[in-house]
């Protein structure tokens, strides 16, 4: 079969135009598109109500579980508990289920995803997680359909604990960063 040299420039035509990356832009989109009449929403101009009621994230939808490996520990282990191999660490898991029907973006200011205190009461902090550490300034999303969980684990070594803490029963608080109404509580106890 022998090609001409027309049909041989149209294919390449075909080619390129078919490879054109088009970049809607104000420069590029029909002023209509951009500011569209009466009270429709525009990708570009946006509407700000209606962003931010897409984006808003009821908080009740929310439901979050703490859990704490092991819950008791021991300054002075027994015979027995020596015998085994001790925990290096005190195993914290937080998990943050989506129970409503909706499906959520959860915004962060930084690379931090969430945080753990351990208190004595309510007021003095034997621990924070975050305390000794810096994180990346970049924000992240979180998508969470409905019915999914986000799990997070952290590690709070016992050697901090021992430092700060006398024998007695101690508040591990977790929240979600940038949102501490999604938090959850348990119990740790530190015996003589």
């Amino acid at each position: 079969m022998k090609w001409q040299p027309s049909a041989v420039l149209l294919l390449i035509l075909a080619v390129r135009a078919a490879a054109i990356d088009v970049n809607p832009s104000r420069q590029s989109v029909p002023n209509q598109f951009i500011n569209p009449p009466g009270k429709r929403f525009s990708i570009f101009a946006g509407d700000p109500e209606r962003v931010q009621k897409a984006n808003e994230v009821n908080l009740k939808d929310f439901q979050a579980e703490l859990l704490i490996q092991p819950n008791s520990l021991s300054k002075t282990p027994s015979a027995a508990e020596q015998a085994t191999v001790a925990p290096t660490d005190v195993k914290v898991t937080f998990k943050v289920k989506n129970a409503g029907k909706k499906n959520y973006i959860l915004s962060f200011p930084d690379a931090q995803r969430y945080d753990v205190a351990v208190t004595e009461g309510k007021d003095q902090l034997i621990y924070l997680w975050s305390g000794d550490k810096i994180f990346e300034q970049t924000t992240g999303k979180s998508f969470v359909n409905h019915g999914e969980t986000l799990t997070y684990n952290c590690q709070i070594p016992i050697e901090k604990l021992f430092n700060s803490a006398k024998p007695g029963t101690y508040n591990v608080k977790m929240i979600l960063a940038n949102y501490p109404e999604i938090s959850a509580e348990g119990t740790l106890t530190i015996k003589p």
